[in-house]
């Protein structure tokens, strides 16, 4: 499944659909099961293949929802991966998930392998980055009520997958005020 969503933007040929068999594995989660802790060290990109899940991190005590990532998006611990640190975010399962997860550096290593590869490696990391500066953009301009209708017209499945309080979080208001953006 997640190589048809792949095969949308680059070329899949037999050698990388050989490197997802033999390189990545596919992991079955529960609804609010921890994929990956804050303060872990984890070096790996995930690919959504089915369900819903978030990034989230903890500030000043409160749980914080930094973005969702639906079927056929890929989400990281960036901090680790290019830092070196234990990432300040933990990845949560929000619904029943199915994850196919693949260790970075064995991503990085196919960089030379191929043109195929090459072009596979840099649409996952450069998807990577514009999820992130859209998720950014966001924050530093939009109102409280764009970024409700930029997630309404973006992704409106996660207003019904969500809770609210992991949506309001989100979009950085508290729950009352998002009931009041939605009445």
């Amino acid at each position: 499944m997640i190589l048809d969503y792949l095969s949308q933007h680059v070329t899949i040929n037999e050698t990388i659909k050989a490197f997802f068999e033999k390189e990545c594995i596919r992991e079955f989660y529960e609804e609010g099961s921890e994929i990956s802790g804050c303060g872990q060290f984890n070096r790996k990109i995930y690919f959504v293949e089915e369900g819903l899940t978030r990034t989230f991190y903890y500030e000043k005590g409160k749980d914080i929802t930094s973005n969702f990532y639906t079927e056929g998006k890929i989400m990281a611990q960036i901090d680790t991966i290019y830092n070196g640190e234990p990432s300040r975010y933990g990845i949560q399962a929000i619904e029943k998930s199915v994850i196919v997860s693949c260790e970075y550096h064995k991503l990085e290593a196919t960089l030379n392998v191929s043109k195929e590869y090459s072009e596979f490696s840099r649409f996952v990391l450069g998807k990577l980055m514009t999820q992130m500066q859209e998720r950014i953009a966001s924050l530093q301009y939009m109102t409280a009520k764009e970024k409700y209708s930029h997630l309404m017209e973006k992704n409106p499945s996660i207003i019904l997958r969500a809770p609210l309080g992991m949506v309001a979080s989100y979009l950085g208001i508290t729950q009352e005020t998002l009931s009041r953006i939605r009445s």
